[in-house]
C-alpha cells in the first residue's frame, strides 16, 4: 500500500526540482537530461518526478529559462512538517472553521492519560466547572469516573482518603455514568462509584482537622506527626450511628493500635489543658464532652479559632441540643428552646442521635478507656508524660520552646528592648537640662 506525499511532504516539497542535480536540467528540453535512469524501479514512495511535474516545466516561456527558479529556492516549511493534524481536522480557511474546537485543549481530549494529569492539578470547584461545560471531557470523564475521583482524592488528601472510603458513604456516591454492574452481588446492580460530594468531603475534612492541630499548636500544645491520622479515625467513629459498630471499631486492632490508642488519649490531654487553663479556660471538663459528642469534628475547629461559642447564648444553644431533657409541659406545648428545634433537643445524647431514645451513645473517651483496660494497658501511668510533652524534652530535661513560644519570646524582648531605648532618651532629655539650668 503506497502512502500518500502529503502525509510526509509541504507543499514546497511536491516540486521535484528541489531535489539534488534537478535544477541542471531547468531550461534542456524534455528527453535530453544529463541524469542517468535509476536501474531499479521507483517504490511508490519515491520522490521521483510525476509527469505533471514535467507537463509544468515544458508550457514555461523561454523568457522565463534565464530566470532563477524561485519555486526551487523556497525554503522547506518545517514547521508544517511537524504531528499531522487529527482526522477531522479544517484549514483555518474553511467557513466551518472555529478556533475554540481545534484549542490546545481540545487536542488534549486526543490523549487521556494527559488530560487525567492536567485534571489532577485542578481545585475541586475547577474539576467540576470544567466537567460541566465540557461535552467532550464529560464523555470522557464518565468512562474513568471512579480512577478520577480516587486519584484526586490520593494526591491531595492521602490519609483521609484512606480513613473515610466511600463504599461507607452511600448518600455521597452516584450510580456509574458507565453503567458498569456489581459482580459482587446477586441482583447485579449499577454499582455505586464516589462523585463530587465525597471528594469535597474528604479534603474538607483534611483541611480541617490540620486546622485543629494548627490551633493547639498556637496555644503551646504540641502533638506529634501521626496525631493528624488518629484524629481522622476518631472523626470516623463519630460517624457511626450505632454504639454496637462503634465499639466494634475500637475493638479491631489492626485498626486502632496501641500506638492510635496512645495518642488519642494525648489529643483529649491537649484538649482539656486548653479548656481548664487558669487564664483562657473556663476550667471544666465538660466542654470538651460536648465537642466530641457533636457529628463533626468541625464544631472543635471553629470553637477553637473562636468563630462559635463566643457568648452565653451560643453555648446554652449546644447544651440544649447535647443532653437537655425536656419536661413535661415543654412536650406538650412542642416550642423551641434557645433557637433549638423541638426535634433537636437533647438528641446528640441518644443512639443514632435521637433514633433510638433511651439509649445512650458511646462516646470517643469512653469506648478508648474500655479499649485500654480490655488490653491490659497501663495509661495512667503515661499522663506525666502526655502533660510535659512539647514542654520538656525527656532525654535532657530541658525546656522545649516551641514556635509560638519563640515568637512570644521575641516579640517580649522587642518591647522591652523598644521601651529600654526610650527611658534611655529620656534620662539623656533631663540631664541636658539639669545641665542648662546650671549654666
Amino acid at each position: 500500500m503506497s502512502c500518500p506525499l502529503n502525509a510526509v511532504l509541504n507543499d514546497g516539497d511536491e516540486n521535484p526540482l528541489v531535489t539534488s542535480n534537478i535544477s541542471e536540467d531547468v531550461g534542456r528540453p524534455l528527453g535530453t537530461s544529463t541524469r542517468v535512469p535509476p536501474a531499479v524501479p521507483p517504490t511508490p514512495i519515491s520522490l521521483k518526478a510525476s509527469p505533471a511535474s514535467h507537463d509544468r516545466l515544458a508550457i514555461r516561456s523561454s523568457s522565463d529559462r534565464g530566470q532563477p527558479n524561485l519555486r526551487a529556492q523556497k525554503k522547506p516549511n518545517h514547521a508544517a512538517m511537524a504531528l499531522p493534524s487529527p482526522p477531522g481536522s479544517h484549514s483555518p480557511r474553511d467557513p466551518h472553521y472555529s478556533p475554540n474546537k481545534h484549542g490546545v485543549f481540545n487536542r488534549l481530549l486526543n490523549y487521556p492519560e494527559l488530560i487525567f494529569e492536567m485534571a489532577s492539578h485542578l481545585d475541586v470547584d475547577d474539576l467540576l466547572i470544567l466537567y460541566s461545560i465540557s461535552r467532550d471531557f464529560h464523555t470522557l470523564a464518565n468512562s474513568r469516573f471512579t480512577t478520577m475521583m480516587v486519584s484526586q482524592a490520593i494526591r491531595k488528601a492521602p490519609e483521609s482518603s484512606h480513613i473515610f472510603p466511600f463504599r461507607c458513604y452511600r448518600s455521597l456516591c452516584l450510580r456509574d455514568p458507565a453503567m458498569r454492574r456489581n459482580d459482587t452481588k446477586t441482583d447485579f446492580q449499577i454499582r455505586h462509584i464516589p462523585g463530587f460530594q465525597w471528594l469535597k468531603m474528604v479534603l474538607f475534612r483534611e483541611a480541617v482537622v490540620n486546622t485543629i492541630v494548627s490551633c493547639l499548636e498556637n496555644e503551646c500544645l504540641m502533638l506529634p506527626a501521626a496525631t493528624t491520622l488518629t484524629i481522622k479515625k476518631i472523626w470516623f467513629f463519630m460517624d457511626l450511628s450505632t454504639n454496637k459498630l462503634r465499639d466494634g471499631l475500637v475493638r479491631n486492632k489492626e485498626y486502632w493500635p496501641e500506638q492510635d490508642l496512645y495518642l488519642a488519649h494525648l489529643f483529649i490531654m491537649k484538649l482539656d489543658m486548653l479548656f481548664t487553663n487558669p487564664i483562657n479556660g473556663n476550667a471544666d471538663l465538660g466542654l470538651r464532652k460536648m465537642l466530641l459528642a457533636q457529628r463533626s469534628l468541625s464544631t472543635l475547629s471553629l470553637a477553637l479559632q473562636r468563630k462559635t461559642l463566643r457568648n452565653s447564648y451560643e453555648m446554652l444553644q449546644m447544651i440544649v441540643a447535647y443532653n437537655y431533657t425536656r419536661s413535661a409541659q415543654q412536650r406538650q406545648l412542642n416550642e423551641s428552646i434557645f433557637g433549638v428545634p423541638p426535634s433537636k433537643v437533647g438528641m446528640l445524647q441518644w443512639e443514632g442521635w435521637g433514633r433510638n431514645p433511651g439509649t445512650r451513645f458511646h462516646q470517643i473517651d469512653e469506648v478508648l478507656v474500655w479499649e485500654c483496660v480490655r488490653r491490659g494497658l497501663d495509661l495512667p501511668a503515661h499522663h506525666l508524660d502526655m502533660v510535659l510533652y512539647g514542654f520538656v524534652d525527656k532525654r535532657t530535661g530541658l525546656d522545649v520552646w516551641t514556635r509560638e513560644q519563640k515568637r512570644r519570646q521575641e516579640e517580649r524582648m522587642e518591647m522591652e528592648w523598644s521601651g529600654g531605648g526610650r527611658e534611655g532618651e529620656e534620662e539623656k532629655e533631663d540631664e541636658t537640662d539639669f545641665e542648662g539650668l546650671g549654666d
